[in-house]
């Protein structure tokens, strides 16, 4: 390091260390890697009738593991591939894009306008006719070792003029298949779309927007969806323990500790203040021992027999039980 920055003071080292820290941070915030796998290549059959055994791919052959944007390389290298992985047939990776030529690609493939992946440039290394190794439908050969030049981000898989031709390791032009397309090509047709709004002559730049607009009206009705549940839960749990203080089941207090606890469970708290017991009444809290005559009787009643002045002495809890019950 020293003799990197050759005798500049430590004041100066420290301010090119910092500006190449700097530097590198910005390169590396120019690609973004999408945490989102894509299926790069399976065993079935292509729209040219031939089909790539996933088992003979040599991934180590594909290096770098680069793609372009719908395999156009003038454009540059749009992605790099990571995270390779092999499940039943499929090849499958997720793409860092390179954003500091492709800005808007990694918005664009999260926003599901790119959503799928097309291998390209195939180098057949070794293939066979053998019709014991075709599936139904097939009309070419079976690629059994190969690997591509490169990976692209496409709108649909399957791209029609990547796997048209096949490649030695040469880059040799072994086969052109395009007269095998088992598939037919279809026009982009707006109208089909269905979108409201929308004429017959609009661009794909057109329809896209319009269904990014209803992308984002349906979020804002679900938004307003969940608002509505929202108020009715919180209506229902306060009509809930409104009910339990009217009940003499719980108090303020208790009323507001329980919203906390079930303000997003109604049903749980209408089984908890079923359990619980009401409050009890006068007549439950009567002393074993309070003689019969005084059962029953209001305050008014035993004032004017002359027995209150008895019940005050002998049953003071009584005695508060009637005062309260003689205000309401």
């Amino acid at each position: 390091m020293a003799q990197l920055f050759g005798g500049a003071g430590a004041q100066t080292q420290f301010c090119l260390k910092t500006e190449i820290k700097t530097h590198l941070k910005d390169i590396q915030m120019a690609f973004k890697k999408i945490d989102r796998e894509f299926c790069l290549t399976d065993d079935s059959v292509n729209v040219y009738g031939y089909r790539l055994l996933t088992s003979g791919l040599k991934l180590d052959r594909f290096n770098p593991p680069i793609g372009f944007l719908m395999h156009e390389r003038e454009r540059g290298i749009a992605v790099r591939w990571e995270d390779f992985r092999f499940e039943e047939g499929r090849l499958y990776a997720k793409p860092v894009v390179n954003e500091t030529s492709f800005p808007e690609l990694a918005q664009q493939i999260e926003d599901g306008f790119y959503a799928a992946a097309s291998v390209g440039h195939i180098v057949a290394v070794a293939m066979t006719e053998d019709f014991a190794s075709k599936l139904e439908g097939q009309t070419g050969p079976t690629v059994t070792e190969w690997f591509p030049r490169e990976c692209s981000i496409v709108d649909i898989p399957g791209n029609y003029n990547a796997i048209a031709r096949l490649y030695d390791e040469a880059d040799n032009l072994l086969h052109d298949l395009s007269d095998n397309l088992t598939m037919e090509k279809q026009e982009f047709n707006v109208a089909a779309l269905g979108l409201p709004g929308l004429s017959a002559e609009a661009g794909i730049e057109e329809a896209a927007s319009a269904v990014k607009s209803l992308v984002d009206r349906a979020e804002a009705a679900e938004k307003e969806l969940e608002e509505l549940k929202a108020a009715g839960m919180a209506a229902r749990v306060q009509d809930l323990l409104d009910k339990g203080i009217g009940a003499g089941k719980l108090t303020r207090l208790s009323a507001d500790i329980l919203k906390d606890t079930y303000g997003n469970d109604p049903e749980g708290l209408q089984k908890l203040i079923d359990s619980m017991p009401a409050a009890p009444t006068i007549h439950s809290c009567l002393s074993s021992d309070l003689p019969e005559a005084y059962r029953g009787k209001s305050y008014r009643e035993l004032y004017l027999t002359g027995e209150l002045a008895d019940v005050k002495v002998n049953y003071p809890e009584y005695y508060e039980q009637l005062i309260k019950q003689s205000k309401n």
